[in-house]
C-alpha cells in the first residue's frame, strides 16, 4: 500500500464533501461545525435573500472547492519546506516538517494530534492577528 497516494486520494474526496456547501446555501444553520464561525441572524436573512440556482450553487462549490484545494496546497508547501510561515524571528529558518508513516507499536500517549492541535492553535492566530485591533 502506497500511504501516501492514499492519503492524497482520500483528501480529494474530503475536499469534495466539504466543498459541497449546496443545501446549507439553501438553508442555512445558524450553528456551524465549530462555535467561533456560527451565522448570526443577519446572515442568515442575507443567505435566505438569495435566489441560489443549481448554476450558482455549483458556481459557488466550485470556488469553495478550489479555495480548499488551495489551501491545502499552501500547507503543504509549508510541510515540504519549499515556502516559509510568518516568524517572530527573523533569524530562524523553516526547513518543513516531515510526516512520517505510523507503525504498528508506535503508541505514544503524550502525542499531540495535529486535528486537535489545529483547533487549539486557532485562538493564538486569531489574537496575533488580532492583536492592533
Amino acid at each position: 500500500m502506497d500511504s501516501k497516494q492514499l492519503f492524497l486520494r482520500e483528501l480529494h474526496s474530503i475536499i469534495k464533501e466539504y466543498s459541497e456547501v449546496g443545501e446549507q446555501l439553501k438553508q442555512p444553520d445558524k450553528q456551524l461545525s465549530w462555535e467561533e464561525f456560527d451565522l448570526t441572524e443577519e446572515e442568515i436573512s442575507a443567505l435566505n435573500a438569495q435566489k441560489f440556482t443549481d448554476e450558482s450553487i455549483s458556481a459557488i462549490e466550485k470556488i469553495v472547492r478550489d479555495n480548499i484545494m488551495g489551501a491545502f496546497h499552501s500547507a503543504f508547501c509549508l510541510l515540504d519546506g519549499v515556502s516559509d510561515p510568518v516568524s517572530e524571528n527573523e533569524e530562524d529558518i523553516w526547513v518543513g516538517l516531515k510526516l512520517e508513516e505510523k507503525q504498528d507499536d508506535d503508541e505514544d500517549e503524550d502525542e499531540e494530534f495535529l486535528h486537535d492541535e489545529l483547533y487549539s492553535s486557532y485562538w493564538e492566530w486569531h489574537d496575533l492577528n488580532n492583536k492592533d485591533k
